[in-house]
């Protein structure tokens, strides 16, 4: 698990609960910072949040933030297009 003291709290992932997101993707492995756990978990972000522009086709208004890409990814269990897909990965 990662410790929430970790990330800066001016930065916009401060809001998120890395637990949640780690839970999200399937992953609870290693949370040293290595090349190793990051490949890890890219590849669990790419095989658990799919690609889906729902929003775009029912004309749904995007928020272009973290916040909303964490909310939606994380909270509300949904894929997204490219921006909220790496938006809430980084």
């Amino acid at each position: 698990m990662i410790e929430a003291d970790r990330l800066s709290a001016t930065s916009p992932a401060a809001t998120l609960d890395p637990n949640k997101y780690l839970n999200r993707i399937g992953y609870d492995g290693a949370t040293a910072l290595s090349v190793e756990v990051l490949c890890e978990l890219h590849r669990r972000h790419m095989l658990s949040v799919p690609f889906e522009n729902l929003d775009i086709l029912l004309g749904r208004r995007i928020a272009c933030d973290q916040s909303a890409f964490v909310e939606k990814i994380v909270e509300r269990r949904r894929g997204g297009f490219c921006y909220e897909l790496n938006g809430a990965f980084a």
